[in-house]
């Protein structure tokens, strides 16, 4: 996946973004798995708008939150945590990952203090060389303050230029952050209208709402060969019809998600359905059916069909 396009319609917004000196530009959110990206964004943007679960590569594709403020707006880009693939969606999630750094006008790379091998990662890697970067060392609530400093005064040392730290659960020290990115964006009219929350489709977050009640509701390797695809969305019903496809790649794996009598798909039914109505605000009709598409993580004609692969045209 390219960046998203920015609206042609975008500047013509209100009278907060006219005038000169604004600011506006993508924002990469990068970082290794579960070192809190997505819990970042949702907490920059003020909404949840990025999945989050205690497993590590919950987040798959890019996802993106529109922030705007009078003289700004910024276009956080939530991102897979960056692995050594094994396998070819997870050679699909990195790449797009790092599709999205290279593309970006800002890095905002994001660092676990309480995770040896996220620091360690950091110290390795540097700064990258192309966009402008900020280092978040979030989760510093795992370690003490003395550690804490200590470790942002390693990373600045290897290069690292602002370093800041969150823990971002609690929302600590997520407005200096939210300050120090967006006056590193560069000069440009608003990219989008200024009452727009993402650049993503209705139906990715449904999408992402189911599959966040799989990941929360299945154990072990079951949600990790679990995929989500809206088939069919009537807006005009009352209430909103929406009928997904849970696809799996196993026989065993559909025995799974279902569950005995029915009672696994009737909880992530019930589950998923809660947060529908809440994002949409409207009451939802939910129809889940599980369905078995073998092999789906690991062939990459059948990853291209469920939207993973090559960029889209778009800003590159």
């Amino acid at each position: 996946m390219s960046l998203p396009e920015a609206r042609e319609d975008a500047p013509a917004a209100d009278d907060a973004v006219k005038g000169t000196g604004f600011r506006a530009g993508f924002v990469a959110l990068l970082g290794l798995p579960n070192v809190g990206k997505s819990t970042i964004l949702n907490a920059l943007v003020g909404r949840k708008l990025s999945i989050v679960t205690p497993k590590a590569q919950t987040t798959r594709r890019r996802v993106s939150a529109i922030l705007t403020e009078e003289g700004h707006q910024a276009v956080f880009l939530d991102t897979p945590g960056l692995m050594e693939p094994r396998y070819a969606l997870q050679q699909a999630m990195r790449d797009d990952a790092e599709r999205a750094g290279r593309d970006a006008d800002l890095v905002l790379w994001v660092v676990d203090a309480g995770f040896e091998s996220s620091v360690d990662d950091a110290l390795q890697r540097g700064p990258p060389g192309g966009p402008t970067s900020v280092l978040c060392l979030n989760k510093v609530d795992r370690v003490s303050p003395a550690e804490s400093e200590a470790l942002a005064e390693q990373l600045r040392q290897v290069g690292w230029d602002p370093v800041l730290t969150t823990t971002a659960t609690e929302g600590a020290g997520i407005e200096a952050l939210r300050t120090a990115l967006l006056e590193r964006l560069p000069l440009s009219p608003p990219l989008y209208p200024v009452d727009e929350v993402s650049a993503e489709p209705v139906r990715f977050f449904v999408e992402e709402l189911i599959r966040e009640t799989c990941f929360e509701t299945l154990d072990q390797e079951v949600p990790y060969g679990t995929e989500v695809r809206v088939r069919e969305f009537r807006e005009d019903d009352d209430p909103l019809y929406i009928g997904v496809d849970l696809l799996v790649e196993r026989e065993s794996q559909k025995g799974i998600v279902i569950g005995r009598g029915g009672r696994t798909i009737r909880a992530i039914g019930t589950e998923s359905r809660r947060k529908v109505e809440a994002f949409l605000e409207r009451h939802v009709y939910l129809d889940l059916r599980v369905k078995v598409l073998p092999h789906w993580s690991r062939q990459k004609h059948k990853l291209a069909r469920l939207g993973y692969g090559p960029p889209r045209s778009g800003r590159n």
